[in-house]
């Protein structure tokens, strides 16, 4: 069995996803970062960098970075068809643009959501949270040049991107303008997100109702 280490509204939604798209038998484990549990040694033995989500394999070993952990699945399940196959035509171009994901979308958003870890002054980390949002718009704008299939990311059909993708939609405050002036993600994030896997996943992030 797989464990599943997240947090509410994290990384986790796309690994969350894949797993149940290769359906996958696995255990969620919440890593309350509000708390600090994931800076805490019991959560740092299992992922020395203390980010989340963090994937544990039916070996014991454990994976960390959500690129990591979406490869990984894509290539341990290939049947599911998660992505192109090595020999496929499309293969460098899945390869690029997860990873224009995970090294630019993925911390652009970190950088505006929480300018706070990138600046000590008030002052400063209002301008870095202004330049987080700037350089967000600019990535979603890459990203609609980069969609190349008609609701699918890739021409190919269905992969892991879409997934990816979807999730980093799920942060900008400013969803409805997201999508009124990004009209290939919208098409591509309608479809993923009906997908039954992708809806488990946020299923799960939906906060738990705090008693009266």
């Amino acid at each position: 069995m797989y464990v599943l280490h997240w947090e509410y509204m994290a990384g986790s939604i796309v690994a969350q996803a894949l797993l149940h798209e290769v359906e996958a038998e696995f255990e969620q484990r919440h890593v309350d970062m509000s708390s600090g549990d994931h800076k805490k040694p019991a959560y740092l033995d299992i992922n020395p960098t203390g980010r989340v989500p963090a994937l544990t394999l039916p070996n014991g070993k454990t994976i960390g970075e959500t690129g990591a952990i979406v490869t990984y699945l894509c290539e341990t399940f290939p049947k599911a068809r998660l992505s192109p196959q090595s020999t496929d035509a499309d293969r460098p171009e899945f390869l690029f643009w997860l990873n224009v994901m995970t090294s630019t979308g993925y911390p652009t958003v970190s950088r505006w959501n929480h300018p706070e870890r990138y600046a000590r002054s008030d002052a400063a980390i209002a301008e870095v949270e202004e330049k987080g949002l700037a350089d967000l718009n600019i990535f979603f704008d890459l990203m609609e040049d980069g969609i190349s299939g008609q609701k699918t990311f890739l021409k190919s059909g269905f992969s892991a991107l879409d997934y990816y993708l979807s999730m980093l939609t799920e942060w900008p405050a400013d969803r409805e303008r997201l999508f009124s002036t990004h009209p290939k993600i919208t098409v591509v994030y309608t479809s993923a997100s009906e997908r039954p896997a992708y809806k488990k996943s946020m299923n799960s992030h939906a906060l738990p109702k705090v008693a009266a």
